[in-house]
């Protein structure tokens, strides 16, 4: 079975990427997740039962191995349930092309007091900046959350044209948590998103 590889992103893609977030939540979220999916009608899937992956685009604050480890886990459980649908990776002239784009953004709040460190984010250091040394280092009455988002796309190969994409979206407030328990977190995102795939031909 292959994998595609993951890219890491620069700061500058980060912020030309804008509100593309990833996967992380386990703990309970203020709000709930969403999926949403579109796909063109004409393209039938039953016909067309033969994949390929292209480079995925994963954006973390975590280190390079943890989004190796991520990514490797996504790719199979993706490739799990095309398997069990009836679907087979290939390496030349597929029918249809899969990758996706993920990351996470980092948003923070207080409850009334002000933050540790109120200097203003830059696009050399898009970091929260709060508390002294390598933070972020959070005052008592400031907490963070993330708003995660995973997008999958499949790709004609001939026509270059998007046949079928679905967002995953989830907001929540422990990241280290999900990290800890990525499994639950990677089968839930690909379980979700995936749910309603294939779509049923045009008649």
């Amino acid at each position: 079975m292959r994998y595609s590889a993951t890219r890491i992103f620069s700061a500058k893609e980060v912020l030309r990427l804008g509100a593309l977030t990833c996967i992380l939540v386990v703990s309970p979220a203020i709000f709930a997740q969403k999926t949403s999916t579109n796909f063109d009608p004409n393209f039938d899937f039953s016909q067309h039962k033969h994949y390929a992956w292209r480079e995925n685009r994963l954006m973390t604050r975590q280190s390079p191995d943890t989004n190796e480890v991520m990514d490797l886990k996504i790719v199979k459980g993706v490739n799990q349930i095309l398997a069990s649908r009836g679907f087979v990776e290939v390496k030349d002239n597929p029918d249809f092309y899969v990758y996706y784009d993920g990351g996470g953004d980092m948003y923070a709040a207080t409850s009334g007091s002000s933050k540790a460190d109120s200097g203003p984010q830059t696009p050399a250091n898009p970091a929260p900046t709060y508390g002294l040394g390598n933070g972020p280092s959070m005052a008592p009455s400031t907490w963070l959350k993330v708003n995660g988002q995973i997008v999958f796309h499949l790709i004609d190969p001939n026509s270059k044209k998007i046949v079928w994409e679905t967002t995953y979206k989830k907001t929540f407030h422990d990241p280290q948590k999900a990290i800890r328990n990525m499994d639950k977190v990677v089968d839930e995102l690909v379980t979700k998103s995936f749910k309603d795939f294939p779509p049923k031909p045009k008649k």
